[in-house]
């Protein structure tokens, strides 16, 4: 027993976490007619629906590694990656969400963090899925996940030049200027536009870690953060302008408790700055975009950091869009099926979840998706084009671009 619990380091420290599941299960399948919540899980709606796809499954599987009854496996490896980390199971756990019960658990199990805890101990253990490893090599030689060249970066940029310092930081990630130039380019026109100051640090920005970090690499993950952290003070910026989601979650949330540093900048989505400014009278959206639009909910915005409220004032603010809420939102908004690794590791699964969110936006009724994340976006397109759907994703900053005068 003392083995195993110098074994599996990363989960002993959060053994009381593992060991506070009352298993009630709800995080399985809860019914909740008042936020419209028929599911819960999305992995395990698309599972054999066996115990162990479910968090409560999950968590007595950990209890049992904790007591020497259990020892890990390649299949329950594979069961383990098996995960968006959107941390729908903690939103719906009556030990960490619910004010009305009032017990030892209450406000206590982070399910994601006990996930991401045990991928660490069985990436230490050589159980990682190969798919990641192959990642993390172009991670650390490449500073990004694509296998692209780290110069490449901004081959898209052409001739524009940025100043050494700016009041604000815009970090670029990877997957917006390796696979989606034109998006960060209406990002860019967007920043103009407002007039806001700012500036981008390559070559020395690199990967945020996220992928690292959600599949078990620690030490790849603080490698980059080092990195980005000295790159970020070197520009003198006191804001962090972030786009993905992915990326926002990191930094802002994973970086101080990775690095044991308080931030000694703010970290803000960029919908935030937009609709701060639209609050005060300094942006003002006049051009009339037609269309019938839902709000998707990245999970590490919005379940990560309740960034909830930006992304849809601005799009409610454009003349003539038709906002349309999805059915499951904000705290229960349906995860796109991207995260967690399980787009590289597991893609078809990945994408027959992102399926069931365009089936809701068709029973809706609406013509465009939009969301404020590149990750959560390039999936739900795949979705699309498997399902041969007439709805179309969009950014909220391509709107907001359109509407600008």
């Amino acid at each position: 027993m003392s083995e195993n619990k110098e074994k599996y380091k990363n989960i002993k420290k959060l053994e009381d976490m593992i060991r506070s599941c009352s298993g009630i299960g709800d995080c399985r399948e809860a019914y909740m007619f008042s936020v419209k919540r028929e599911q819960v899980c999305p992995v395990y709606e698309h599972s054999p629906k066996f115990e162990a796809y479910s968090a409560r499954g999950r968590l007595r599987i950990l209890l049992g590694i904790l007591e020497g009854n259990l020892e890990v496996s390649r299949k329950m490896a594979e069961v383990f990656y098996q995960c968006t980390t959107c941390g729908d199971c903690h939103t719906i756990c009556h030990g960490a969400y619910h004010d009305c019960i009032n017990l030892y658990v209450q406000s206590y199990i982070d399910h994601v963090k006990v996930w991401e805890a045990f991928r660490a101990d069985l990436f230490d253990l050589g159980l990682a899925m190969p798919r990641h490893l192959e990642l993390l090599g172009s991670m650390n030689e490449n500073y990004n996940p694509y296998f692209e060249k780290h110069e490449d970066r901004i081959k898209w940029l052409g001739d524009r030049k940025f100043p050494e310092t700016a009041e604000n930081l815009f970090f670029m990630g990877c997957t917006e200027p390796y696979r989606m130039p034109d998006l960060i380019k209406t990002i860019f026109r967007v920043l103009d536009k407002v007039g806001i100051d700012y500036t981008i640090v390559h070559p020395n920005e690199v990967c945020c870690g996220s992928i690292a970090l959600r599949v078990g690499d620690v030490n790849t993950a603080k490698n980059l953060a080092e990195k980005n952290i000295e790159a970020f003070k070197k520009s003198g910026a006191k804001r962090i302008l972030v786009h993905c989601a992915g990326c926002y979650k990191t930094i802002k949330l994973n970086y101080p408790e990775l690095l044991d540093l308080e931030l000694p900048f703010e970290v803000v989505h960029i919908t935030e700055v937009l609709d701060q400014l639209l609050d005060e009278g300094k942006v003002k959206l006049i051009k009339e975009v037609n269309d019938k639009v839902a709000y998707h909910d990245p999970c590490h915005l919005g379940r990560a950091d309740n960034v909830y409220e930006a992304p849809r004032n601005l799009l409610k603010a454009i003349p003539g869009l038709e906002f349309i809420e999805f059915d499951r939102i904000k705290e229960n908004a349906w995860c796109c099926g991207a995260g967690g690794g399980m787009k590289s590791a597991y893609a078809d699964k990945a994408v027959e979840i992102a399926i069931d969110r365009i089936k809701e936006a068709e029973k809706i009724g609406v013509n465009k998706i939009a969301s404020a994340c590149p990750f959560c976006e390039m999936n739900l397109q795949d979705a699309i084009n498997e399902l041969d759907s007439e709805i179309e994703i969009i950014d909220v900053l391509e709107l907001v671009d359109e509407a600008l005068e």
